[in-house]
């Protein structure tokens, strides 16, 4: 059966953004300059290739996410650290969208209008295996509440945002997980992984 794993960053107080403007909390913001060490580098790439598919709010897309990543891979030809945004590129991807439009002038993508559980369970199909949902923080939120998560890989970056957007909330008090795996990275970013 296939599974859904949400991958984000976060701060170390919980936070997947900051809304104080001189906010220091994130290690890396996706930029050509990669300060990940080489050890998460590794793990990253790993989370990617045993996808299927990715699952991605309309949001998210519209404000770039593809072109950011292809133009990474082209920026990289055969780097094996950059293997991740070769991958966003070649797999097929599933934005949820609330809004109807028309599909996404990207390759490979796909836009799924409906209720949320029925979105995911159709990625699944399509994608014929497991997915990773990158966000946005919208989209992550409505899948934990919606309990449609098999998985968080959360990578807690060595900072505090202060105060922003999270993806937990009260709804959630009720819900458990089981920690799976956790890795110490060098550069000070902490990967956890929780499963149902």
């Amino acid at each position: 059966m296939s599974r859904l794993t949400v991958a984000m960053q976060i701060s170390i107080d919980g936070y997947v953004d900051s809304s104080l403007s001189d906010a220091n909390w994130q290690l890396w913001n996706w930029g050509p300059d990669w300060p990940w060490s080489a050890d998460l580098r590794a793990a990253f790439n790993g989370l990617l290739s045993g996808a299927s598919g990715i699952l991605l709010s309309r949001p998210m897309a519209d404000e770039g996410y593809l072109g950011h990543w292809s133009r990474m891979a082209e920026q990289h030809p055969g780097d094996p650290d950059w293997e991740f945004s070769r991958a966003i590129g070649a797999l097929p991807k599933f934005v949820v969208s609330r809004s109807g439009r028309p599909e996404l002038d990207w390759p490979r993508t796909t836009v799924l209008n409906g209720e949320l559980a029925d979105t995911v369970e159709q990625a699944k199909k399509q994608a014929d295996g497991d997915l990773v949902c990158f966000g946005g923080a919208g989209l992550v939120s409505s899948v934990l509440r919606e309990d449609l998560a098999d998985e968080l890989r959360l990578f807690t970056n060595p900072g505090f945002a202060g105060e922003g957007t999270s993806v937990f909330g009260a709804r959630l008090a009720t819900r458990n997980y089981r920690a799976a795996h956790s890795a110490a990275y060098a550069c000070g970013i902490v990967e956890t992984r929780w499963v149902r």
